[in-house]
This record gives structure tokens, C-alpha cells and sequence, in this order.
């Protein structure tokens, strides 16, 4: 029913299915496929998205008798009321969102597998995100775009990432794979994995008496990469990892 209905608002709006899947975002193959197999299972948010771009509420998608698709399920009222939040916020908003929604679907799948009955392997799987972590710059995106990455059993790593660049040498060298835990404490020298306003830095943490937050390059002739953080300047700052480094590294002198 999805896919008889979809293509009928195509035709009513002159609109090939290239053109959709540039508005959603939605691979032209994928639609496609919903449009080929009519009781093709799909996710509400594709629906929302296929309803933002056609211009029609969901109930267009119901069939004669009023009844709901059943290859899909409506959101309660908890969940309308966060579709209505995320919809109010700004790209930045909604990136954050998604980066947080992202980590905690990972720690519930970590928590299923280590309550699971059957016999774990010989190490433990974590991810390896593909999108390089350059040292200052980039960030390891925090969704699909990973490789299995195999790790002792006792490690505490939660996730792997590969540095792509020289401002955290010699520590950190260009190319190599670190290791980073969620969840763990900040010290004043830690190095970690920071959302700053948008950006995820991979930098040396120190705090000093005032609030004010100081990320350092550990490459000190890198120090043009430096970042200070005003306590009063209303940027954001989050840490998504400590890095584990087989030694503490000395904070910069003044």
C-alpha cells in the first residue's frame, strides 16, 4: 500500500524518484524498492521524511478504511512529543541530538552482548570508526561508518579511531589506532575526544582555577592548534572519550 500510494503522489507532482531521494536524503534504489514491493517494511522517520518532501500528512498513507500501514508503527504520545521537540531544534540541536542518541544505542547493544548466554569469543569486538579523528580537527563519526576492531577481553576500550594528522605526535603518531572509553573522568592532562561547538578535537585536557577549559596539542609545535575555552563564553564542551595512552603525558609549560 506504501509503495501504490507513493508512486501515485509522484505522478500527481510531476516528480521522478531521483528528485525525492535528493529532497530525503533517501537512496534512489532504496525508494525504488518501496515502490516495487508494496508491503516493503519501512521506519516511521522514512515516512516522515517521504511526507516533509510530498507535502502530505502521514494519514495520507492510510488506507481507504482509515487503518494505519502495517509495515509500520505510530509513535506513542511520549514519542510524538519528542519528534515535535527535535523539530524545533536548530541543525546544531539536532546534531547533538543524534550524536548522543547514537552512543546510547551503542552502550544498550554492548550491555545485550555482555548479558548474553552464549560463549563470548576470544577478545571482544569493539568499533573502529572509519572517518579519520585528525588530531585537532576531524572526528570519528558516531554512527554506521565503522569496521569490526578486536580488542583483549580486560580492555576498557569502548571504541577504536584512526589519528589523521601530526599535532598529537610523538604520542600519538600520524596513521596509528587509538583506543577511547566513554564514560570515564576527565583529569587536568588527560588526553580525550571533545565536542566543542560543533566539532569534535582530540586534544589534551586542563581546567584551570578560574573554570576556563584549555585544550592542548601535544605536538607543542602544533601549539597554533591549541584551544582555550572561556568559562563565560557559553560554548559547548563535551567528552566523548578518554584516549588510552600507555602513559600519562606532562602538561605544557607555561
Amino acid at each position: 500500500m506504501i509503495g501504490t500510494t507513493l508512486k501515485r503522489l509522484l505522478q500527481e507532482r510531476n516528480m521522478n524518484v531521483n528528485e525525492l531521494s535528493r529532497r530525503t536524503g533517501i537512496s534512489a534504489q532504496t525508494l525504488y524498492s518501496i515502490i516495487k514491493r508494496d508491503n516493503m517494511k519501512i521506519d516511521f522517520e522514512v515516512l516522515l521524511k517521504l511526507c516533509d518532501a510530498l507535502s502530505v500528512p502521514v494519514e495520507a498513507f492510510y488506507n481507504a478504511e482509515g487503518k494505519r500501514p502495517a509495515s509500520t508503527r505510530l509513535p506513542d504520545t511520549e514519542e510524538w512529543d519528542l519528534v515535535r521537540q527535535y523539530r524545533q531544534l536548530d541543525d546544531h540541536g539536532r546534531r547533538l541530538t543524534r550524536l548522543v542518541m547514537e552512543v546510547e544505542l551503542e552502550r544498550m547493544e554492548q550491555t545485550r552482548a555482555d548479558q548474553s548466554p552464549t560463549e563470548k569469543p576470544k577478545g571482544r569486538i569493539i568499533p573502529l570508526y572509519r572517518t579519520p579523528a585528525a588530531a585537532g580537527y576531524a572526528s570519528p563519526a558516531f554512527g554506521e561508518d565503522y569496521d569490526d576492531f578486536t580488542v583483549d577481553n580486560d580492555s576498557p576500550a569502548d571504541f577504536a579511531f584512526r589519528i589523521s594528522g601530526d599535532s598529537m605526535e610523538p604520542y600519538i603518531p600520524d596513521g596509528s589506532i587509538q583506543l577511547a572509553k566513554r564514560g570515564a573522568i576527565i583529569h587536568d592532562g588527560d588526553v580525550g575526544l571533545f565536542f566543542v561547538d560543533g566539532d569534535m578535537k582530540c586534544k589534551q585536557y586542563c581546567q584551570d582555577y578560574y573554570g576556563n577549559v584549555h585544550l592542548f596539542s601535544l605536538n607543542r609545535n602544533r601549539s597554533d592548534a591549541d584551544m582555550d575555552i572561556p568559562a563565560s563564553s557559553g560554548i559547548m564542551l563535551m567528552c566523548f572519550g578518554k584516549v588510552l595512552l600507555p602513559e600519562n603525558v606532562p602538561l605544557p609549560q607555561a
